[in-house]
């Protein structure tokens, strides 16, 4: 494993401990004062030039840093860290530029990059909204995760895992991850609503006539539903969540454990010029004809697992509302395009 120092070296980290260094670490939301958490320190770096190319595109884009110092420091204690920031944050490059797995070429720049976060009140941060009145300092919430449970550690690790090769997420044939990457959410939130329990009553099949012990009380979507309302509370969220959960159940994971269900190749809807929407019902309504549709699908999908498990696991107690799904349109379609280059 390698990651990229101040000093665009790269730090060996297969040794058992790391001794005076500093390590600087992608991110979404650097701090703006330096904060300590166990043996490091943690503050705002200059920004990172990353370079991609594919055999058919090629792109650049700037991402602000964290910088860690540390006297000593195991390896395990890095690795938590690595893996609480990337969760807490919701940043999908945290962990690549920890395991020197980005696709492409990082090149540092000399001055920060990005808005700096007041890491004494991260909840609004954490859960990417606004309007959160309970506060839990960054070091608060580190405290909490760092006594998670083995179950709780694996639903973190699969939360992250990195279902894209390289920067870009097409959908083409062999190339869309979507369906597993639902699958894996999906197994996150099973895990934490939990088995139903069987009944033990005795009674007599209405279609074979046999007698049957061991059933269920209620059907599995009545029991999902209830330890949703069990776990968020708020009704109105509950049936947010539980359309997109459902619609995951229902039609990517059982199909594609079972059957090896692929996302076919499918068209784009026609969109507007600016801001389209997508939301919660034209979703679980098109994303078998959609792409948008199944990439919005796989969004709501994530970032509701995401949450679930933000309080399994810090018990927050906060459930936001599902923001639709925003694809935004520059208004030319590539025909007009063509007669553009013409």
């Amino acid at each position: 494993m390698r990651v990229l120092n101040l000093n665009n070296h790269l730090l060996e980290t297969s040794h058992m401990e790391h001794y005076l260094g500093t390590t600087m670490f992608i991110t979404w939301s650097p701090p703006s004062k330096t904060v300590k958490v166990g043996n490091i320190k943690i503050s705002a770096g200059n920004g990172v030039m990353l370079f991609t190319k594919t055999t058919n595109s090629s792109s650049q884009s700037s991402w602000p840093t964290v910088v860690l110092e540390y006297g000593s420091l195991n390896q395990g204690e890095l690795s938590l860290w690595v893996l609480f920031h990337a969760f807490i944050t919701g940043n999908p490059w945290t962990l690549p530029s920890y395991m020197g797995t980005i696709y492409g070429v990082v090149e540092p720049m000399d001055k920060p990059l990005g808005e700096e976060k007041n890491y004494d009140d991260f909840l609004n941060i954490a859960y990417r909204t606004e309007g959160i009145t309970q506060k839990m300092s960054y070091s608060e919430l580190y405290d909490r995760f760092i006594s998670l449970n083995e179950q709780q550690n694996g639903m973190v690790k699969n939360l992250s895992l990195d279902m894209k090769p390289g920067l870009q997420w097409t959908h083409q044939d062999m190339a869309d991850y979507s369906y597993w990457r639902m699958v894996i959410d999906y197994s996150i939130v099973d895990a934490i609503i939990g088995r139903q329990s069987f009944c033990s009553e005795v009674y007599e099949c209405s279609k074979c006539h046999k007698t049957k012990i061991n059933h269920y009380s209620i059907s599995a979507e009545e029991w999902i539903k209830n330890r949703l309302t069990e776990i968020i509370g708020d009704t109105k969220k509950v049936d947010q969540y539980m359309k997109i959960i459902w619609t995951v159940r229902e039609n990517i994971r059982h199909k594609t454990a079972h059957e090896s269900a692929y996302p076919y190749q499918r068209p784009s809807s026609q969109l507007q010029p600016g801001d389209n929407e997508f939301d919660i019902n034209t979703v679980v309504s098109n994303f078998k004809t959609d792409t948008h549709a199944l990439t919005a699908l796989e969004s709501n999908m994530h970032e509701i697992t995401r949450i679930l498990l933000l309080d399994n696991i810090l018990q927050t107690k906060i459930f936001p509302d599902i923001r639709p799904y925003m694809v935004r349109s520059g208004g030319m379609s590539w025909n007009e395009l063509m007669k553009v280059l013409e």
